[in-house]
């Protein structure tokens, strides 16, 4: 079952704003920063955030929220919905996912694994808890799948599991293959390079 946050684009947008705060923008303008002039593509991309700070002849993404992906269809992005460990990825130069892996959480380093395969640089931003509400575990469990991060993709127990120190995180996303990592406001950057070698 999806909370509130994924059933439609508006909420999802004033959730995303509530949760986040100044570090929302902060973090897509980093994401132009890397990115430079290169095609982008995101896995997880929601509604399309991030296509605002590329622009649209240089992104495309994947999600599977199908009322998501339409409203970013509609808004003028190359969209589409997928399963991100199945369908194949379009070409871009940079593959992107923010917010994505605790989602997902254990199967992390397979996507990342499967990113460094098809695209030349990968860019991941986390934040260090996927739970910042601090209540006992079965409110937090009522709050998840209310106004949460409740996904119908991946129950509260795996994603709960999400839990480091700044440092931790840094250090796994370096096991993970990571050539560096920083601090962005709450979050955790971490760079990837990729086994894709050609023109594209």
């Amino acid at each position: 079952m999806r909370s509130l946050m994924y059933s439609s684009p508006q909420f999802y947008t004033f959730s995303l704003r509530a949760i986040h705060g100044k570090d929302l923008d902060r973090r897509y303008r980093e994401i132009a920063k890397i990115a430079r002039h290169r095609r982008v593509f995101e896995v997880g991309c929601g509604p399309a955030f991030l296509g605002r700070y590329i622009g649209r002849e240089r992104y495309s993404g994947m999600d599977i929220n199908e009322r998501l992906v339409r409203y970013a269809v509609k808004e003028g992005y190359d969209c589409m919905v997928g399963d991100i460990f199945k369908d194949e990825f379009p070409e871009a130069d940079v593959g992107v996912a923010v917010d994505v892996l605790h989602h997902i959480t254990p199967r992390e380093k397979e996507l990342i694994e499967r990113m460094r395969e098809s695209f030349k640089e990968i860019i991941v931003i986390e934040p260090v808890c996927a739970f910042n509400v601090r209540l006992p575990e079965s409110l937090r469990k009522l709050w998840d799948s209310v106004f949460g991060d409740a996904d119908g993709i991946n129950p509260f127990e795996n994603r709960q599991r999400w839990q480091f120190t700044e440092k931790e995180l840094m250090e796994y996303m370096k096991e993970m293959g990571a050539i560096r990592t920083y601090t962005l406001g709450r979050d955790v950057v971490a760079i990837f390079k990729g086994r894709k070698h050609r023109d594209i």
